[in-house]
């Protein structure tokens, strides 16, 4: 088993990749329930519900179709097709996770000296496969 090249691994809105992708975090967790009772000396947990969370940061670039579609979405408060890829750079990247999902942050870091940078959080809802 080979480790996977972080440069790889991208997100995907649509079949628009976020151009100048610098990073992404992907985050995916479970509610603990607690099915502990009187009776027990040590806590005993169940999972719950999953959910997904998906950061990513990238270049700020005018015209990029991704950024775009995040952009519109939020405004609308509509969601986007997400796709987490593990071969983004491919020609045809293949789809670890997909999700439909809001984005619920997006902000623009405009230095003085250095290039724009945004990013952008988003929330996955319903079903991830």
């Amino acid at each position: 088993m080979a480790a996977v090249d972080g440069n790889e691994i991208g997100i995907i809105i649509g079949s628009d990749l976020i151009g100048y992708q610098r990073g992404a975090t992907i985050t995916r967790s479970a509610e603990m329930l607690d099915v502990s009772t009187k009776a027990d000396d040590d806590a005993a947990f169940l999972p719950g519900k999953r959910t997904m969370n998906v950061e990513a940061s990238a270049f700020y670039v005018t015209g990029d179709t991704a950024y775009g579609a995040l952009v519109t979405a939020y405004e609308a408060g509509s969601s986007v097709t997400l796709v987490w890829s593990d071969n983004a750079n491919a020609g045809t990247p293949t789809a670890v996770k997909t999700a439909s999902a809001y984005v619920s942050n997006m902000s623009i870091d405009a230095p003085a000296h250095g290039p724009a940078e945004i990013s952008i959080s988003l929330q996955a809802t319903g079903n991830v496969t």
